[in-house]
C-alpha cells in the first residue's frame, strides 16, 4: 500500500525534496501551494486521499493555521514542520490541531521516519 501524503508548501525547491524524498521511499506527495488547493485536495476520497496531512508553519501569505484546522475536521493526522526559533508558531500549530511540530532540520532530514512514526500513532498529540 502506497502512503499518501498532502503537503501545504509554497517553496518550489522544497516541494521538489519532499516528492522526491518520499519516492525514494515509496510514498506519494502532492503538493498544494494555496490553503484553496489544499483544503479541495483534503476532500478526495478513494485512493486519492491521502493518509497524512504535512503543513509549512513558516510559509507567509497563506493561512496555515487553517489548513491545520480543516484537515483534522476532515480527520487526517497532521504533521506541522517550521523554524524551530519561532515558538509562536509551534504553539498556534499545535492550538490549530496538529499532532506532530518539527523543526525544519528535523523533518528534512528523518521525513520519512517521522511519517511511519505519525502514522502508527495517529490520534496522540507527539513531540519531537
Amino acid at each position: 500500500m502506497t502512503i499518501r501524503v498532502l503537503a501545504l508548501e509554497k517553496d518550489l525547491f522544497f516541494s521538489v525534496k519532499i516528492q522526491d524524498t518520499l519516492r525514494h521511499h515509496e510514498m506519494e506527495a502532492s503538493i498544494a501551494r494555496t490553503l484553496a488547493t489544499f483544503e479541495e485536495r483534503l476532500d478526495a476520497s478513494g485512493e486519492e486521499r491521502a493518509n497524512l496531512a504535512i503543513v509549512n508553519i513558516s510559509i507567509r501569505g497563506v493561512d496555515w493555521e487553517a489548513a491545520i484546522r480543516a484537515a483534522r475536521e476532515r480527520d487526517y493526522p497532521v504533521l506541522a514542520f517550521g523554524s524551530h526559533m519561532d515558538l509562536d508558531a509551534r504553539t498556534k500549530a499545535l492550538q490549530a490541531g496538529a499532532q506532530r511540530v518539527v523543526a525544519n532540520s528535523k523533518f528534512a532530514t528523518d521525513m520519512p521516519g517521522i511519517i511511519h512514526r505519525m502514522l502508527e500513532q495517529p490520534g496522540e498529540q507527539l513531540d519531537e
